[in-house]
């Protein structure tokens, strides 16, 4: 439509316009004009083409603009399939941005929507074109176990966040073993998931001005795998720079359940599962091959089915994940654990934090089933990744039990829950806060507020209440509160509090809401807020120092994970 704009921007910046007009003459040719042939919906040119979104009303009636499906990268088919991604096809048509159809490959679950075709994201803005005070940018990265889940409208919503003033940005990313299988060499390195992530982010640095947003104000949050994801890219160089900020929500590259520990192993028995057979030896290259000509629902197919056990730890905390990060010396280089012990990575403010009790989220009952197994040996509670010889398993889980019950947790449940809280999450996201302190501001958190809005009824004597993934049905719009006068007055307070906590880190790096000045992590000192019906600061959050007192005993001082 006006393929100088681009130039003219350029030119009168290097001029002696003032920004200010250079960014008026952008307008008046028209790079964010309504293009009446398709009823007013709002117009964007970006160097890969035209995208065409629609407007919308924000929680507070407020319009804001959606763009949808735009692609950031090429489809990962035929020989791209686990291939790093490459940037997408400019177009020569106006590119329809305003629905999502397609999300990647999910395990656990079947969706119409699975496809290949995937690499999408979503732009979420209250102000269209560039602006003399471009907008701050938050890029959320989805969770659900590197396996399933995606970053589309129905699933996070933005009408709450719209009204704080920011920049949303929601994508997919490849999952399961499309995006995370390893030969654990180069043939198929891994991580191809991230480094998806990695590509969008690149997107969003040369677009987003284009959408009101500040590519130097780009923070990067994500909650579960999807704060995990946060935590690598805060490790690895290939990202240095990409964002200012960070927000991690229930979950670190620490946390053993999202690292694959044996990624070879269980590349070659995908290949053994699809071809029907199990030979001695699978060479890298043949498991490319086959991967590669092989169908995607085949792929999906096999993939989701139970690996055998050999290799896991016994402990059963899922601590040697089929379909995860793996360390391929070239996104993941080196040990996560040392890594963050010794500053090496991108020391930029971080906001981290854990809900109140991770773990009630899930079903109870199968969580009941697994007591009986861990009371039978307290060795069972040491995680399989951590460095202690088997010499001192039984000893070091018995002083790890001490922590809970000096009974049963068949008897005394609510310890169970507890631990299990504990081992899968909290504990390795407060190490990983306790390690980057020593570098970068941090700032953390626990959610504690329980209400209708958490969508979750679980209680447990003797647990707390709020789980995995709860403090999410706060920040986005989700099926569970599509109508806001179903919720008592408590619950919305509590919704704007917490909107109020992460959007003020997003734009300025801090997150203290009115009235409140919190305090950051510091050496010796392990302050956080703890946010509930009111905010109060408080130190040394969960059993942290109590675990770490047994690891520091019997642990080895190196550690991959936590």
């Amino acid at each position: 439509m006006f393929p100088f704009r681009n130039t003219l921007l350029l030119r009168c910046n290097m001029t002696h316009f003032s920004l200010a007009t250079a960014i008026l003459l952008y307008n008046l040719v028209g790079v964010f004009a309504t293009d009446t042939q398709n009823n007013g919906d709002p117009i964007v040119t970006i160097s890969d083409g035209i995208i065409r979104g629609r407007s919308l009303q924000s929680q507070k009636n407020s319009q804001f603009y959606a763009f949808q499906q735009i692609p950031y990268a090429s489809p990962p088919v035929g020989h791209l399939r686990f291939r790093s991604p490459v940037p997408p096809q400019k177009w020569n048509h106006t590119w329809n941005a305003t629905e999502n159809t397609k999300i990647c490959y999910q395990l656990e679950r079947n969706d119409s929507r699975e496809t290949e075709d995937c690499l999408y994201l979503n732009v979420y803005t209250p102000v269209l074109g560039p602006t003399e005070n471009p907008l701050a940018v938050y890029v959320f990265l989805h969770g659900g176990k590197f396996i399933f889940n995606d970053g589309t409208y129905e699933s996070f919503g933005p009408e709450f966040l719209m009204d704080y003033g920011i920049i949303l940005v929601t994508l997919n990313y490849r999952l399961g073993a499309f995006g995370f299988l390893s030969t654990d060499d180069s043939t198929i390195p891994g991580n191809m998931g991230l480094e998806d992530q990695l590509q969008a982010l690149l997107w969003v640095r040369e677009n987003i001005h284009a959408f009101g947003g500040d590519p130097n104000k780009i923070t990067l949050g994500g909650q579960s795998s999807g704060a995990a994801s946060v935590g690598h890219h805060l490790l690895s160089p290939q990202s240095t720079g990409l964002f200012r900020s960070a927000i991690m929500q229930s979950g670190s590259p620490l946390c053993s359940k999202m690292f694959q520990k044996h990624p070879k192993y269980y590349a070659n028995k995908l290949v053994s599962l699809l071809q029907d057979t199990a030979p001695p030896y699978i060479s890298s290259l043949h498991v490319l091959q086959v991967l590669q000509n092989a169908s995607a629902e085949d792929i999906k197919k096999h993939s989701d089915i139970a690996i055998p056990t050999e290799l896991r730890n016994s402990v059963g905390n899922e601590d040697n994940r089929v379909w995860a990060p793996v360390i391929d010396g070239s996104f993941v280089i080196g040990a996560m654990h040392e890594n963050l012990k010794h500053g090496k990575f991108s020391a930029i403010p971080t906001l981290i934090g854990i809900n109140s009790e991770e773990q009630i989220h899930f079903d109870s009952k199968e969580l009941w089933s697994k007591t009986g197994y861990f009371d039978s040996s307290p060795s069972y509670l040491i995680n399989g990744n951590l460095n202690i010889e088997n010499e001192y398993k039984l000893i070091a889980g018995l002083e790890i039990k001490s922590i809970y019950t000096n009974g049963s947790f068949e008897k005394d449940f609510g310890s169970f829950v507890r631990f299990m809280s504990d081992a899968k999450y909290t504990t390795a996201v407060i190490r990983h806060a306790d390690l980057q302190k020593k570098y970068s501001t941090l700032f953390f958190y626990q959610f504690s507020y329980h209400g209708l809005f958490n969508n979750n009824n679980a209680s447990v004597e003797g647990a707390e209440r709020v789980g995995h993934s709860e403090e999410n049905n706060f920040l986005f719009r989700m099926r569970s509160n599509r109508d806001l006068e179903n919720f008592p007055k408590s619950d919305l307070d509590a919704q704007a509090r917490l909107l109020e906590i992460w959007t003020n880190f997003i734009k300025f790096s801090n997150p203290s809401p009115t009235g409140m000045n919190w305090p950051q992590v510091e050496p010796g000192l392990f302050s956080y807020v703890n946010i509930n019906t009111t905010l109060s600061i408080k130190q040394d959050p969960k059993d942290y120092q109590k675990w770490r007192s047994v690891y520091d005993k019997y642990a080895d001082q190196y550690q991959e994970t936590y």
